[in-house]
């Protein structure tokens, strides 16, 4: 597989994931942010609301951390995008990923994520593509590589 079409693949697995953590956010957070507003425009807000808001945040980036997560281990190293492109990351001196392996990239993504206020999302794409070894901050980071399902055949 080319490296062009390689790099694009994996730009697409992310924003399949992407796309599924968006679905997730706002499944977790309409309720709170739609009784917010209403409060505000009604000028009847109460802190509750702003809390309830923000534990649904903060809910919503846990549940993100463990989709990827857990989907990298029932998908064995590859999330549920990843496995739509015929992606997967590997170690890069090829032992085994382990599940804290998994948790610790996964985890570093979608604390970029959230520093970065969604930054990342316009970064990563673009490091990507710039990058001759194809890696992203999150692979460097845990020491992993993404590699194509149709090489290992």
């Amino acid at each position: 597989m080319s490296s062009t079409i390689f790099k694009l693949n994996r730009i697409l697995a992310s924003l399949i994931d992407g796309l599924v953590m968006l679905i997730i956010l706002v499944a977790i957070c309409i309720a709170p942010s739609i009784n917010l507003i209403k409060g505000v425009q009604s000028n009847n807000y109460v802190t509750g609301d702003i809390l309830w808001l923000v534990f649904s945040l903060i809910g919503s980036v846990l549940v993100w951390i463990l989709y990827l997560s857990l989907t990298g281990l029932i998908f064995k190293n590859a999330t549920l995008g990843m496995k739509i492109m015929k992606l997967a990351f590997v170690r890069t001196n090829g032992t085994e990923l382990s599940f804290l392996d998994i948790f610790t990239r996964e985890l570093t993504s979608v604390v970029c994520l959230v520093f970065s206020c969604g930054f990342s999302l316009i970064l990563d794409p673009i490091s990507l593509l710039v990058s001759e070894s194809g890696k992203n901050f999150y692979d460097i980071f845990s020491l992993t590589k993404v590699v194509s399902l149709y090489d290992l055949d």
